[in-house]
Formats: structure tokens, sequence, C-alpha cells
């Protein structure tokens, strides 16, 4: 699923940029591990701050990285139970997801995920949603099979025909290949989200763009009263046409040697917010390993993960000076 990174980056400036942040973060962690000792062993937390973190704990409890009337693109899903339990937790509207997978067809899941497979796709198409096969998540273009000639509301519909992408989301990405060099599967993982991120950019763009274009045509410009009640309303979504990139992924080594944060930035994205990963969000979510039914060696609601929030990195603009003898004075 990876990809050279070609002509979006200088590959030795990256592989620099990305060995500088490894070293801060891992100064930054040895500051922070030095600070909890300190606190475990001699400080007591004020009753103000047992309240924040209580109130940050129960806000981090209900999160979920995106809303109900939002749109959502699912990329990488394994046996489709992620996809299943958005819908079930009412946390999203099947009209407006779309589910993607990486493997060739119906068949091919069946094979792999024998016992969950079937009856999650089955409770998706019952519902109508949309699922795609054979979706690369570092060429999402390519894979859709979009083009001038086949637009985005020939793949999906004329119900989508008027709707905005805003989000696109990865969950816990993996190659599959289990490279036991660990400086290799790092940088393996590291050309794979970077794909992510540069396609799914991409994708937006030509997505979103061109709804914005059509649906300022039709309005000849102007801004419909209705539009701020209207669930196609581009909300988030930005003058470029970007919506939220979101990846969730498993904390410690070697995940965050990957640096998904400055991966990101090369990309013109920004951590917009992040949170704990809630697993007791999600009860009909069963990780898999990406290339069989098998549970991972430890079970994953027994792992520490973490979702992020990527938005576009808007640069700020730089001020103008007053002109000392400007017509204003």
């Amino acid at each position: 699923m990876g990809r050279k990174l070609k002509g979006k980056s200088n590959a030795k400036g990256l592989k620099a940029a990305l060995q500088n942040q490894l070293f801060q973060q891992k100064l930054a962690n040895s500051q922070k591990i030095k600070q909890q000792n300190l606190a475990n062993g001699k400080v007591q937390l004020s009753k103000k701050a047992i309240n924040q973190k209580a109130r940050q704990q129960a806000k981090e409890s209900t999160f979920v990285p995106f809303g109900k009337d939002e749109t959502l693109l699912l990329v990488g899903e394994g046996d489709f139970s992620f996809a299943k339990s958005i819908i079930m937790q009412d946390y999203i509207r099947p009209e407006n997801l779309i589910v993607s997978s990486y493997d060739a067809s119906v068949n091919e899941l069946k094979l792999k995920y024998p016992h969950t497979f079937e009856d999650n796709y089955k409770y998706l198409t019952d519902l109508g949603v949309k699922i795609f096969f054979q979706i690369n998540a570092t060429n999402l273009i390519k894979t859709f099979k979009l083009s001038r000639h086949t637009p985005w509301k020939k793949i999906m519909g004329k119900e989508w025909q008027s709707k905005y992408l805003q989000n696109i989301m990865f969950n816990f990405p993996h190659t599959g290949k289990g490279i036991k060099d660990q400086d290799r599967n790092i940088a393996d993982h590291q050309e794979l989200i970077f794909g992510y991120f540069d396609s799914a950019k991409q994708l937006f763009k030509m997505v979103n763009t061109h709804i914005k274009h059509a649906k300022s045509s039709y309005t000849h410009g102007y801004k419909l009263d209705d539009e701020e009640k209207d669930v196609n309303a581009p909300g988030a979504i930005t003058e470029d046409g970007y919506g939220k990139i979101i990846l969730s992924a498993f904390t410690g080594e070697p995940y965050d040697s990957w640096q998904i944060r400055l991966l990101a930035k090369k990309n013109g994205f920004v951590v917009d917010r992040s949170c704990r990963f809630q697993w007791s969000n999600y009860p009909e979510y069963h990780h898999k390993r990406t290339n069989s039914e098998q549970d991972t060696t430890k079970p994953a609601f027994e792992r520490d993960a973490r979702t992020y929030i990527f938005r576009q990195f808007a640069k700020r603009r730089p001020r103008v000076k007053e002109d000392a003898d400007s017509d204003s004075d």
C-alpha cells in the first residue's frame, strides 16, 4: 500500500526532519517521565486539578471524531465491524457513510474473516451504505477510478452529487508485511501514512471544489438563507476544498516513531484535536490483524491508542503596515 515519495517532499529532507523530530520527542518524553515521577512522589493534586482531570476524562469518554450529520469515507476497513458499530451507536447516518476495503472482493474478505465479515457486510448493504473494494488509501483517486469523464457523482450516485466529502478516516494503518527490521518497518509505515495524507488531500480537492463550483454556479454566487440548515453545506470545508483527515494509531513503540504529526505537516495539515481511542464507544468493533482474522498478540481493547483529527494548516497573513501618509490620517 505504501509508495515512493515522488515530487511531494525531498526524501533526504524528510528523513532528517523525522530524525530530528524523533530526538525532540525522546527528550520531551524523558522530561515528562521525570515530572510524573516527581508528582507521584511529592506533589498532591489540588481539588481544582482533580476536577479538571475528571471533566477531561468525561469529555474523552464520549469523544467521536466526526459529527452525525457529516459525511465520512472509511479507508482500510478490515471486517467492516467499525463501520457497523458507528451506525449501530447512532454516530453517523448510513446515507452519509462510504466504506472501502483494500481487499479485492467479498469472497476474499469471507475467506480472511470467516466468522465476522459476512454479517457485518449484510448489515451495511441492507442499509444502503456505499461499499467499495480494491481501494488503496495512498492512491484514492486512481483506485476509485475518478477522472474528468467519471466524476464523483457518477461513481457514488445522484444522492451524492451535492454532498461535500467532510471526513476521511483510516483506523490503525498497517502494511501487513511483518518486516522484522525495526528501522525498515518504521520507514515502510511512514511511507504508507505520508501517502494516505497526500492521497486524501487530493481526493478532497477533486471532489469538493467541483461541488463548490457547481453550487456557486447554481446560486450565481449568492448564499441561500437556508444554507445553514442544509446538511450538504460545506461546514468545515476549507477554501481549497479540504475536509478533516482522521487517523487512529496505537501509542508506544514502534508507533511513536512513525512521527504521524510531522508526516501530516509535510502535507500541509496540523492536529485540530486528538483524543484517546475509546474502545468502549465502539462495542461492535473488533480490531483484527491486517492479513487474517486472528486477534493481535495483546487484545486491542487493552492497548492504548489515540485518534488524531487533522485540518489544513492556515498560514497567517502578514500584517499590512499602515501608510503614515494615508488618507485616513
